[in-house]
């Protein structure tokens, strides 16, 4: 699974509409997600799980717990995921 696209919005620490572009970040098949505790790195992980098994990545977590602290009522919550498998582009 090569993921393409991951985008959230009232998930965890992104209460907007956050993008990120896998291909932008190089051909590597490796990246490294950094930066202070908090900001979401985790996040990004759960997401993509989330998004092809509906669950969080590790058992600390439960997928209910993923909607943002800053979320109002009337803010979305989403994952989506757009990623390739043998040349084939699925969304979820």
């Amino acid at each position: 699974m090569k993921p393409i696209k991951l985008t959230l919005s009232g998930f965890g620490p992104f209460l907007k509409e956050v993008n990120i572009d896998f291909p932008y970040l190089g051909k590597e098949n490796l990246y490294l997600i950094t930066g202070p505790t908090g900001s979401g790195k985790t996040t990004i992980f759960d997401a993509i799980v989330y998004c092809l098994y509906g669950e969080a990545s590790g058992i600390e977590r439960k997928a209910d717990g993923f909607r943002s602290d800053f979320a109002k009522d009337k803010d979305e919550t989403f994952a989506e995921l757009t990623f390739e498998v043998k040349n084939k582009i699925y969304t979820v």
